[in-house]
């Protein structure tokens, strides 16, 4: 599989939703938050719940799919 972002066609408009970085993240490693969670932590800061010195170290962190896959049956 080859993936260009170069002829993506959303790129610029939903490059935060893009599931590439997710993928080649390693799987117990962790990453940058995204717009929306780092919208989230700036409002927890102006709310005084966390420090901005602990919001600037914050990141995402993967979890395995099972954690999140329900049995079917």
């Amino acid at each position: 599989m080859i993936i260009d972002c170069q002829t993506c066609p959303v790129r610029d408009l939903h490059c935060d939703e893009c599931i590439v970085p997710a993928m080649l993240a390693p799987l117990d490693g962790t990453m940058s938050l995204d717009r929306a969670e780092r919208a989230a932590v700036s409002r927890f800061v102006s709310a005084g719940l966390v420090s901005a010195q602990q919001a600037g170290g914050l990141e995402a962190r993967r979890e395995p799919w099972s954690t999140h896959v329900e049995a079917v049956g």
